[in-house]
C-alpha cells in the first residue's frame, strides 16, 4: 500500500522556526486532515509533502523514497483552481493526459469519465469562465485525478466557496476518495469539514508549529458505507466530536 511519511519535520523561514519536529503519515486508504490556528504550519507541511519546500531537519518520503521535488505520484489542488481559462473543462482535464502522451480520442474519453465522476458530465464543452466556483473546483479535482496519483494534496480546496456549495463539495470529495483509492492529505480551517472528511485529524499549534493532538473520527467511513451525511451530522456523537476538536485547536490560546 502506498505510504507518505513526514518524519520529525522542521521548517524555517529566514532563520525563524515555522514548524518543529512534526510527524505525519498517510497510507493509501487514509484521508488525513491538518487543522489548527493560523501560523501553525499546516500549508508548510503540505508543501513539504508536495516537494515544494525543503525542511531544515527531518525526512519526507513516499514509499520509502525521499521527496525532493514535485512528482506524478502526488497531485496538488489549491484554493484557487489554477485552471486554463482559454480551454474547455474537458481540455483542462485532458491536459495532464496529454503530458503523458495519451492519444486524443483516449484523452477525451478519460476526461469525460473523470468529469462524470465529479458530477460534471454535461460540462465538458464549457469554458472555465462559464462555470461557477464550485464547478471550477470540481474540474480542478478531475484534472488532479487524471494523473492517477497515489496521493492527493489539498490546500483549502473548498475555502473560497459559499457555504451551500462547500457542503455539497464535501460529499464530492468523499466520493472521489472512495473511487480513486488515493490517499489524501488536506489542510482546512473548517472544524465540521475536518470531522466529515477525515479518517484522522492532526491538530497543530503555533509558535512554532507542532503536532499536539490526533483524532480518528469514523464519520467519513460511515458515509462511504452508505449513511446519509445529514444523519451523520445530526448524530449527537458528531456534536461531541466537534466540541472536543474545537477545544483541542484553541487550547492554550490567550482569552
Amino acid at each position: 500500500m502506498p505510504h507518505l511519511v513526514l518524519d520529525r519535520i522542521s521548517i524555517h523561514y529566514d532563520g525563524h522556526p515555522a514548524v518543529e519536529r512534526a510527524s505525519i503519515d498517510v497510507a493509501g486508504d487514509d484521508f488525513v486532515v491538518l487543522v489548527g490556528r493560523s501560523g501553525c504550519g499546516k500549508t508548510s507541511l503540505l508543501n513539504v509533502a508536495a516537494g515544494l519546500v525543503t525542511p531544515v531537519r527531518g525526512t519526507a518520503t513516499i514509499n520509502g523514497r525521499p521527496i525532493s521535488a514535485p512528482g506524478s505520484d502526488r497531485a496538488v489542488v489549491f484554493q484557487n483552481d489554477a485552471l486554463f481559462p482559454w480551454l474547455t473543462a474537458r481540455e483542462n482535464v485532458a491536459f495532464a493526459l496529454r503530458l503523458r502522451g495519451i492519444r486524443p480520442a483516449e484523452r477525451a474519453r478519460r476526461a469525460d469519465e473523470l468529469l462524470a465522476l465529479v458530477k460534471l458530465a454535461d460540462a465538458g464543452d464549457k469554458h472555465i469562465w462559464e462555470l461557477s466556483g464550485g464547478m471550477r473546483q470540481r474540474v480542478g479535482l478531475a484534472r488532479a485525478l487524471a494523473a492517477e496519483p497515489q496521493f492527493l494534496l489539498l490546500d483549502e480546496p473548498l475555502g473560497a466557496l459559499d457555504a451551500l456549495t462547500r457542503e455539497r463539495m464535501q460529499t464530492t470529495l468523499l466520493d472521489l476518495w472512495t473511487a480513486s483509492h488515493a490517499g489524501v492529505l488536506m489542510v482546512t480551517h473548517g472544524i465540521e469539514e475536518a470531522l466529515v472528511l477525515a479518517t484522522r485529524i492532526v491538530v497543530l499549534a503555533p509558535g512554532p508549529g507542532r503536532v499536539v493532538r490526533t483524532f480518528e473520527p469514523d464519520f467519513s467511513r460511515r458515509y462511504a458505507a452508505g449513511e446519509a451525511i445529514r444523519a451523520i451530522k445530526a448524530d449527537p456523537a458528531f456534536a461531541t466530536a466537534r466540541g472536543e476538536l474545537t477545544d483541542a485547536i484553541f487550547e492554550g490560546e490567550a482569552a
